[in-house]
């Protein structure tokens, strides 16, 4: 099977899209029988990734009805799981004699060995559902739960371990990152599982596999995310972005070295790379030197400009002034 797949009902001749869609995603990939309920045009757009041994889709949505027969059961003979994260709530998921309405950011654990029925809302307007549909081995799974099927159609409210799974599916299985690398794709599957089984049993003491695993390089993700997005803070520090966590600060501490930078080395090229690219906008130059220093996060001029030097090889205001647009030679 291919590592990934796209799909875009908009691409397709609209009379065409949902039998192509039924066919590519829901019957090969995942076994199930599909109606549009949905008042309006059918519109999915979908990815597959492949993660070794776990499946991942993103789709948004309009109303649909999912169903694993009895019928595909049979005809497949698969003992392994699927796990639902809903990302707009409202989905309603029936397995057995269980019967739930999952809300925004829950998850369900679902079996392929048993029929299984799930309805997706029609949304207002525009707007469309939009969740992640995994496939999870049975033997990776167990290993980390063993008796996982008496969570079979329980919801997983949203906590942290659910929040750190999208998080890391938003990470591996979105647009962010290329894993052309058997050996990453194996990994990131076997950290998705390590999430799962947090989600399933939150309130489990750790196993030590499972700490070293999913639950940390998620929690490193989310940290380095958390920099990204409020490094031009200027009161940002170790102590404020640990309580926003709820990670000690020396947890943190260890996390950043594992990404082999220290806390304040990131922040600092965040906020430099920031003004290098403000500096070479010309959208920028009615600001000062010192403005752009100040809006990336510095609040000290004269450091600013040591790191820039220090990094870049130029001042900030050399640099700006010898780019090519301004008549300068760029080196």
């Amino acid at each position: 099977m291919t590592n990934e797949l796209t799909f875009d009902s908009d691409t397709i001749a609209e009379r065409d899209r949902f039998e192509v869609w039924r066919e590519m995603f829901c019957s090969k990939l995942w076994g199930l029988d599909i109606v549009h309920s949905d008042s309006r045009p059918f519109f999915a757009r979908c990815r597959f990734v492949s993660l070794g041994t776990v499946g991942v889709i993103r789709s948004e949505l309009n109303g649909l009805e999912c169903r694993r027969t009895l019928r595909r059961v049979r005809q497949e003979e698969s003992d392994d799981f699927g796990f639902h994260v809903s990302l707009s709530g409202g989905v309603r998921a029936a397995q057995g004699k269980c019967r739930a309405e999952m809300p925004c950011a829950a998850g369900m654990l679902l079996a392929s060995g048993q029929p299984y029925a799930l309805s997706t809302p029609q949304k207002p307007r525009n707007a469309h559902y939009q969740c992640y549909s995994l496939h999870l081995p049975r033997k990776g799974l167990l290993r980390r739960v063993p008796r996982a099927e008496r969570h079979l159609a329980e919801i997983c409210p949203g906590g942290e371990p659910m929040h750190l799974l999208m998080q890391y599916l938003n990470l591996v299985a979105g647009n962010d990152m290329d894993l052309q690398s058997p050996d990453l794709r194996r990994l990131a599957g076997e950290h998705v599982l390590d999430l799962i089984a947090l989600a399933l049993e939150p309130g489990r003491e750790l196993d030590h596999r499972v700490e070293m695993g999913g639950l940390r390089a998620a929690r490193r993700m989310a940290l380095l995310r958390y920099l990204e997005q409020h490094y031009r803070d200027e009161g940002l520090s170790v102590k404020s972005v640990a309580a926003a966590l709820g990670i000690s600060e020396s947890y943190l501490h260890r996390l950043m070295a594992e990404s082999g930078e220290s806390f304040t080395e990131m922040v600092n090229r965040l906020r430099l790379e920031r003004a290098k690219r403000m500096l070479e906008d010309p959208e920028c130059d009615g600001l000062r030197i010192g403005e752009i220093a100040f809006a990336t996060g510095f609040s000290d001029f004269t450091y600013f400009n040591r790191l820039f030097r220090r990094r870049f090889g130029d001042t900030p205001r050399a640099f700006r002034a010898d780019r090519p647009e301004r008549g300068g030679t760029r080196r």
